[in-house]
């Protein structure tokens, strides 16, 4: 269950972040729309991401890493975090577009790319400065109490 729970928070909090940065820009120039829209937008982008990952979790055969082979073996959670962010961000686009018939879906597909993009972004940085993690589990950085206490005891 801790388990669950960490890696469901960890892409919860990618997702948010990877959705703001995509986000906050186009809310600050429209006059008419403020922060807090892109804050619970990004909030239901990031709850859809973390549920995603927590059927992953439960169910891992639904990951690429099964998928991926060879050379590009390693690269698994980068695309995983891409595609969860990608799904998530499209799910609630076409809810808007259902509720605002007038937008676009090409525009719902760019928004969604992005926030997959920035997403699978944070996860490469977690990745490279996560010591044991892929891509590049030899890099990264430990604390201290990890190199003495290993197991977390």
């Amino acid at each position: 269950m801790l388990r669950l729970l960490s890696e469901a928070g960890r892409s919860f909090l990618r997702a948010f972040a990877g959705a703001l940065v995509v986000l906050i820009p186009g809310i600050l120039a429209a006059p008419d729309l403020n922060t807090g829209l892109a804050f619970g937008i990004a909030a239901v982008i990031a709850s859809i991401a973390a549920g995603l990952k927590a059927v992953q979790v439960f169910v891992p055969a639904l990951s690429f890493k099964s998928v991926l082979g060879g050379k590009f073996a390693p690269y698994y959670a980068i695309v995983d975090s891409f595609v969860r962010a990608f799904v998530a961000a499209l799910i609630t686009a076409l809810l808007g577009i259902l509720a605002m018939p007038t937008e676009q879906w090409g525009k719902a597909l760019f928004v969604a790319a992005l926030v997959g993009a920035v997403t699978a972004g944070f996860r490469t940085l977690q990745g490279v400065f996560t010591h044991g993690d892929v891509p590049a589990p030899e890099s990264g950085m430990t604390v201290p109490a990890e190199s003495q206490n290993p197991a977390g005891n």
